[in-house]
């Protein structure tokens, strides 16, 4: 199912130009943390700033078996989060969302594995219905994606496509309509594991390339509203997996940890298994 996009100020492929047109974009922020969990790892930005859209194009490398998604999250401790991103079903990925799920979570932990894989919804693709696999995990693949909050019409929006600039609304969150009215303050990256420890040492399991944020008017922070602010330009919460959640030992191996990190050129980074 294809839906005709909303005529949207802020919309990633209005302003795919404007990355690196701004001082912003080539600031970088502080990195707090690492935080550590038992299934997650990336980042998710700590501010008081207001936040209606992130984006970014997901690469999956062959051989991954883990699930990546970017997500608008009220708080750095959860709230209302919509997510959208690739998820790993047996060796196939499919897109997948979430649609205004209430989430307690920790601080820099915005995607609590067990509960995403619980409540995420397929989502369609362009020219597929939900559920279509756009690649396997033996030969890997991208797809850009995009979570929108439109202030102007209050309702949350999904974008991906093949590529930036081949993109178009997939779905509106059901529960949105013209009383939502929320901030998100913690938009995330992340990459999840939903199959247990036992991951392949050393392994890339996603990385992310033109991470992007926007803001709304009101606020103009990182840039004038609707301009194109890199990810890392505001302060971020690192995540990092563990066999068991905690700080990592000689028993308690790192399971999932970025790399290369942030800060990088466009906020580029990458995740992998430990070692």
């Amino acid at each position: 199912m294809r839906f005709p996009r909303l005529m949207l100020a802020a919309s990633g492929l209005a302003t795919v130009a404007l990355l690196g047109s701004s001082a912003a974009a080539n600031a970088s922020a502080t990195i707090n943390g690492p935080f550590y969990n038992s299934g997650e790892a990336g980042y998710q930005v700590q501010s008081s700033v207001s936040f209606n859209e992130v984006r970014t194009t997901i690469h999956i490398p062959a051989g991954s078996s883990t699930s990546s998604f970017i997500a608008l999250q009220q708080t750095v401790n959860g709230g209302k989060t919509y997510a959208i991103g690739l998820v790993n079903i047996g060796g196939e990925y499919i897109l997948a969302g979430l649609e205004g799920v209430s989430i307690n979570a920790a601080t820099g932990v915005p995607l609590p594995s067990g509960l995403v894989k619980a409540d995420y919804v397929p989502l369609p693709t362009l020219g597929a219905p939900a559920g279509t696999p756009l690649f396997d995990s033996e030969t890997g693949g991208s797809y850009y994606v995009e979570v929108h909050y439109s202030t102007k019409e209050q309702l949350v929006q999904y974008v991906a496509g093949p590529t930036e600039t081949d993109a178009a609304v997939l779905n509106v969150a059901p529960d949105a309509g013209f009383t939502f009215n929320e901030s998100f303050h913690a938009p995330a990256v992340e990459t999840l594991n939903f199959g247990g420890i036992n991951l392949p040492t050393s392994t890339p399991q996603a990385s992310f390339t033109r991470t992007g944020l926007t803001e709304p008017a009101g606020y103009n922070v990182g840039g004038i509203a609707g301009t194109r602010v890199t990810f890392d330009y505001f302060a971020l919460n690192e995540a990092e997996a563990t066999a068991d959640g905690g700080a990592p030992t000689i028993g308690n191996v790192i399971t999932l940890l970025p790399s290369p990190a942030l800060p990088g050129v466009g906020s580029a980074f990458g995740v992998i298994t430990g070692v």
